[in-house]
């Protein structure tokens, strides 16, 4: 679903963003290298952009576990760790393993809006049952749900959960399942300062209504971020890391994001031979 109206002060044509959505992946597929390793290596190399800004706010939202969060906590034992949980399943499950790892582990929805709001949790995809503490809780309701539990849980915006000073760093993690729509909204003035997002996104609509991956781009692009890497995680979904301009700029950064792309020794090799 495109954005109507556009995002203000965005241009209407999300070419730019398909070509290097498209090039990168095809990129990614060239090294020869198993999806999984491609995966890996993107979330390392977003934790060495973390370590280059040394963040003093650290955001997961959509958190599941945390794993986020408890390796930022780990890494910056000084900053303000923050993972927002919104089904009451999951944050059941995980709540004193995050709590005894010290980050703030919060049962709220990231939404556009302050108060209640109703959360899907699906029960059956297709013909496979879903465990109530799966990934797939959100604001929207998944295409090939056969049955869904609805949820009533606390909503807050980005913007008022996080109130930042001007010397604050901010790096974020995102998976919302679909929802990324209502939590970009409401974190706009947030995610405005964070050096590096990483965020999972589709190229298709799984979730009805969803932004696909060419809004979320539209979003970071209307608030100064440019992608700098993607995974290969699926044909349709896949994760990429949007980059301050300051942090793109930063000696040695855009090194380490060629070589997250370049195949393994052996296949050099090869092909210098061949040459």
């Amino acid at each position: 679903m495109a954005l109507d109206p556009p995002v203000s002060g965005m241009p209407d044509d999300p070419g730019w963003y398909r070509f290097w959505a498209a090039y990168t992946a095809a990129q990614a597929h060239n090294t020869r290298r198993p999806t999984k390793v491609i995966d890996r290596r993107v979330r390392r190399l977003f934790h060495d952009l973390c370590r280059v800004v040394e963040p003093t706010v650290v955001l997961e939202l959509g958190a599941h576990e945390g794993a986020f969060s408890t390796w930022a906590k780990g890494t910056f034992p000084d900053a303000r760790c923050l993972a927002l949980e919104a089904n009451p399943y999951v944050h059941r499950q995980f709540r004193e393993q995050l709590d005894d790892a010290g980050v703030e582990y919060l049962q709220v929805a990231a939404a556009a809006s302050n108060g209640s709001v109703s959360i899907n949790i699906p029960t059956q995809i297709g013909s496979q049952a879903k465990e109530r503490t799966s990934r797939m809780a959100s604001l929207a309701v998944h295409q090939r749900a056969v049955g869904n539990e609805t949820v009533d849980v606390e909503a807050v915006r980005v913007d008022d959960a996080v109130p930042l000073t001007e010397a604050d760093r901010v790096v974020a993690w995102i998976d919302v399942e679909g929802a990324s729509d209502a939590v970009l909204s409401g974190g706009r003035e947030t995610l405005a300062r964070a050096d590096a997002v990483y965020i999972e996104v589709e190229a298709v609509e799984k979730w009805s209504g969803q932004w696909l991956d060419v809004d979320v781009a539209r979003f970071f692009r209307s608030i100064g971020k440019i992608p700098a890497m993607r995974d290969i995680q699926r044909a349709q979904q896949y994760n990429v890391v949007f980059v301050s301009p300051e942090l793109a700029g930063r000696d040695g950064v855009a090194e380490r994001v060629a070589r997250l792309l370049r195949p393994p020794r052996e296949s050099q090799d090869a092909g210098a031979t061949v040459g």
